[in-house]
Formats: C-alpha cells, structure tokens, sequence
C-alpha cells in the first residue's frame, strides 16, 4: 500500500506503533539484566505509547497485508535489541547472531566479522526477516481473500511469539 494513501493519524499511529516495538525488547532486556531502574522506565513509557496506540479501540490495520507489513517492521525493530541481550540468550537469538556471524566469516574472515558490529547487525537483520517470513508469507498468501481477519490474527499471533523467542523463550544454555 502506497504511503500517500495514509492520514496524518495513521502514520502518527504507525510511528508509535514502531517506537512500541522498539521499547518492548528494552524492557525485557533492561529488567533481564538487573537494571532494574532503565527497564521500569522503558516499561512506563511503552506503557504510555500503548495508552495512545490503543485508546480509541480502533483497529489500524484492517486488511492483512498492512498487518503483514507492520509485523515485519516489528520483527525488523526486534534487531535493535540485539546489542542489549546478555548471555548466552535464546536458540533463535543464537540462530540469526551467529549465523550472520558465520556468514561474514565465511565471505571474510573471523576478524573482519569480529570487528565489523554494523554489518553483522545488518546481515542478522535480514536473517531476521527470513525467518519471521517463512510461515508469515504462506499465512499471507492464503488468507488474504478467504479470510483476512483469521490471517491478521495469526500474523500478530505469530510476531508475539517470535519475538518471544528471540528474547527470553527457549533460553540457550551452552554457549556458542
């Protein structure tokens, strides 16, 4: 959907609905790592954009490719969180970090990727994306003209719980 087609409140609802993405793995991540005091912050103000988000009860996305769209942007906001996971993380963190990681060793070196945080980040954002998007597309596919608000549903449903397991189920307990 071309972004002309859009109103002033529904791009201000599509930003806030980002920053909400954003914060929502910083507060996981901030009471995570005993900081107490940054995650309570970060949990009061998505706390406040979620009161803005949601306070009319309307439903911004009404069809299944602007909830598609959106989740993919989440799920690509999820990559900002990265830096913040401590540990050993979860089974997916370790998938999409270290497989961008061996990629860039792969097609460089060990310490080209070592050293180049910008671009493994970049390349774990497009893994990311590869992995949110192998069930996401199918569901896409086929519930965009028999049954949108059942896809919409399960896309969400599924945005949750990837971001779930990126951040804190399936902990890895070995080290890479």
């Amino acid at each position: 959907m071309p972004t002309k087609d859009l109103t002033a409140r529904e791009t201000f609802l599509a930003f806030t609905g980002l920053a909400l993405a954003l914060l929502l793995p910083m507060v996981v991540t901030g009471f995570y790592a005993f900081h107490w005091h940054g995650g309570f912050f970060f949990l009061v103000l998505s706390g406040m954009l979620v009161f803005v988000f949601f306070r009319t009860r309307k439903i911004f996305l009404r069809t299944v490719a602007r909830v598609f769209l959106t989740s993919g942007a989440v799920v690509a906001l999820t990559t900002a969180g990265f830096p913040y996971v401590t540990g050993y993380g979860t089974n997916l963190f370790q998938l999409v970090v270290l497989g961008a990681w061996s990629l860039i060793a792969h097609l460089s070196s060990g310490m080209f990727a070592d050293q180049h945080h910008g671009i493994l980040y970049f390349v774990a954002l497009l893994l990311n994306l590869v992995g949110f998007s192998l069930p996401a597309i199918p569901v896409w596919l086929l519930s965009r003209n028999r049954a949108p608000k059942l896809g919409s549903v399960l896309i969400v449903g599924w945005t949750l719980f990837y971001a779930a397991m990126l951040f804190f189920l399936f902990p890895a307990t070995d080290g890479p």
